[in-house]
């Protein structure tokens, strides 16, 4: 009883300046010394804002007014900027061209000028309609046009190249033959693999997890998208307990739900076998029961 009456006064003072749906006065320690004047008006409150704004005396200009001077930047409706502001992305000093001189020299001096040159005296003149950003960019600042931005006039339209992937093949494993080598136990059948076989009838896929039982040298088992469900996969539990040669088993893609796969995991403590088992990406599932690509044991 003595902790709660000296607790009890704190949490309440805690609280009641904590509540945001007080009014200020309750929720605000007072630190005025002065006396109220009266109750509050607020007809009274403006009128008196309205005469001391007109009583006090407007703050003086740094610039006094003059008439007929404009103060600040003038906009140029013709060039849609300011009139002191310089063109953006354009040389502050006007190019000035010597056209005295010969035209059949000047002529030739073009022609046999390289395209390097002649990019950067494009992006000079401002024909930036003929040149990529990174070379117009470049002959405005003055630095040499390199392979990374390109010396030709050949990347300006150039687009990206989409990399073509070629489709991934169809899974050819003969389902027959592999059940009938499991049944006979062979020592050189270790790895059975009928991923993305989504028009395989159920009935197939249960009796290859029942010829895989009969097996004691498979080691590796992937049903990866192909559609199963619990009714199919319950034949793993049986092929995980028995088998002393399984070492991986993939089951990712699929329909199974959180109970039969912790069923599964939990099959793997009697051998103590497997060594990765993959589940991701079920449709029952829930991320947060299970997520996991490649569960190490």
């Amino acid at each position: 009883m003595m902790v709660y009456s000296k607790v009890y006064p704190v949490a309440k003072i805690v609280v009641k300046y904590m509540n945001s749906m007080l009014p200020p006065s309750q929720r605000c320690r007072d630190q005025t010394d002065k006396e109220p004047t009266g109750p509050y008006k607020r007809e009274n409150l403006l009128k008196f804002l309205e005469e001391k704004a007109k009583t006090e005396k407007d703050w003086e200009d740094v610039c006094p007014y003059t008439p007929g001077v404009k103060r600040g930047k003038v906009y140029d409706s013709d060039s849609g900027r300011n009139s002191e502001e310089p063109e953006s992305g354009k040389m502050e000093m006007p190019i000035e061209i010597d056209l005295d001189e010969d035209e059949e020299e000047l002529e030739c001096a073009l022609v046999t000028a390289p395209e390097k040159d002649l990019v950067d005296l494009a992006g000079i003149l401002g024909m930036h309609n003929v040149l990529n950003q990174p070379q117009y960019y470049n002959a405005l600042k003055g630095k040499m046009q390199d392979e990374t931005t390109g010396t030709t006039f050949n990347g300006i339209v150039q687009s990206y190249v989409p990399r073509i992937v070629p489709d991934e093949p169809d899974n050819d494993t003969d389902v027959e033959q592999c059940i009938n080598r499991l049944r006979e136990d062979d020592t050189d059948l270790k790895e059975v693999n009928i991923n993305n076989m989504k028009r395989l009838s159920k009935e197939r896929i249960r009796t290859l997890i029942e010829a895989a039982c009969n097996s004691k040298h498979i080691e590796k088992f992937s049903l990866a998208n192909t559609a199963i469900s619990d009714s199919e996969a319950r034949g793993l539990i049986e092929l995980i307990e028995t088998s002393p040669s399984l070492r991986v088993i993939n089951v990712e893609s699929n329909f199974l739900t959180p109970e039969l796969l912790a069923r599964l995991l939990r099959s793997t403590l009697v051998t103590q076998s497997i060594v990765e088992f993959k589940a991701d990406n079920q449709l029952h599932s829930r991320p947060t029961v299970l997520k996991w690509s490649a569960l190490k044991l």
